[in-house]
């Protein structure tokens, strides 16, 4: 528990630093200039600040500890500053390698979402959908499809997001069980699921949310790789730190916010607000207000299971409702409508149009597949529509 507090203090510290300096540099009082010397004081005073942290005779603990955590408000600071004065360096200009790299992937991507297109599906709804979905891809959605699923409060289905990717985690985590259970074989998975989701985020072009969940597997996946446990809020302060130290200026981003709000929702409000069902688990007869049943699974309780869901919608909404507000100046109103029915229906749809790809992929024609995505795309839009209309 000490461990993941220096590990918070670290990346929040951090986190402010970057903030501090998104903040400065957008009420302009830094230029290229000033710039140079606010980042040549910032320097001397880490430089002073990390000797006095090596030094072994530097006092009180408590002094010591603060000023280990200014040390990395100042990290964060620079590292902003440093992103801000010298803009982002284009792709093909920081490697050769990289740059081939990377336009090999943009090329792969472009003959993927070609082939999505060649799918014989009965409308343009479903290919249109599916790129959205699976490749982030949504200059084929309709503006009267998109403006639906904006005002009904689902635009983080449509957009890309750590939601996408961890249901193809979870594709891949069924997928790979086959080889078994042994070292070998749970080493080889892990690499494997790395290096695929490495590999999805280039192709999907690396938003910050999806970024963010990549993160969450590289670390959860490399801990078992390693033979060590993870603790969800040690993974997320480490996620936070990584991202913002490579790419500092996603603290302004929108989608970066807001994803990190709502795993921060996910893994501080709803783990609570599981336990406020009242009654008794039908299975094991436990009161479920009871912290020992905390994260149990209730199979006969369907209620349970209705209320677990509306618990973990809310727990997201209100965390990620200020960055909301500050952003795009809304509040979806039917909220928990939208995401009981749709979350679900949409990780359906991207299911059944992963088997429709693979299968058409080794040349096959799985029509009833398609006509069950197809439909399921169908009632999700209209779903949405309807309820964008009561707005």
């Amino acid at each position: 528990m000490r461990v993941e507090r220096d590990i918070a203090g670290i990346a929040l510290f951090f986190t402010a630093g970057t903030a501090s300096g998104a903040i400065a540099g957008h009420c302009g009082l830094y230029s290229q200039d000033s710039g140079y010397t606010v980042a040549s004081a910032a320097i001397t005073i880490l430089a002073f600040l990390i000797a006095y942290c090596m030094s072994p005779d530097t006092g009180h603990a408590a002094y010591r500890k603060a000023a280990i955590l200014l040390m990395f408000f100042s990290a964060g600071l620079l590292c902003h500053m440093g992103s801000s004065l010298h803009g982002e360096a284009p792709l093909s200009s920081t490697s050769a390698g990289y740059g081939y790299i990377m336009t090999a992937i943009s090329r792969q991507a472009d003959a993927f979402k070609g082939f999505i297109d060649t799918l014989p599906y009965p409308d343009k709804e479903g290919p249109a959908m599916i790129k959205a979905l699976i490749t982030g891809d949504k200059s084929d959605i309709t503006k009267e499809v998109n403006d639906a699923f904006r005002d009904s409060g689902a635009s983080h289905i449509l957009a890309l997001s750590g939601m996408h990717l961890g249901v193809i985690y979870a594709i891949m985590l069924k997928a790979f069980a086959i080889f078994g259970n042994s070292v070998r074989a749970r080493k080889a998975r892990s690499a494997s699921i790395m290096l695929i989701s490495t590999y999805y985020t280039l192709l999907t072009g690396a938003a910050a949310s999806l970024v963010r969940a990549l993160f969450f597997i590289l670390l959860n996946e490399g801990a078992k790789m390693a033979g060590r446990q993870t603790r969800p809020m040690e993974v997320f302060f480490i996620a936070l730190t990584l991202q913002l130290a490579i790419a500092p200026e996603n603290i302004g981003s929108a989608g970066f916010q807001m994803s990190y709000l709502a795993m921060a929702g996910i893994y501080l409000l709803y783990p609570e607000m599981k336990r406020w069902f009242p009654g008794k688990d039908t299975d094991t007869g436990q009161d479920m207000t009871d912290k020992r049943s905390k994260g149990r699974r209730t199979p006969g309780n369907p209620m349970k299971r209705l209320w677990d869901a509306a618990a973990l919608t809310i727990s997201c909404q209100l965390f990620t409702a200020p960055a909301a507000w500050m952003h795009f100046g809304t509040f979806p109103e039917y909220f928990i409508i939208t995401n009981l029915l749709c979350v679900p229906l949409s990780t359906f749809v991207m299911l059944t149009a992963a088997a429709v790809i693979l299968l058409s992929y080794a040349g096959l024609r799985p029509d009833i597949l398609i006509e069950a995505n197809a439909a399921s795309i169908r009632l999700m839009t209209d779903i949405l529509t309807t309820i964008s209309s009561l707005s």
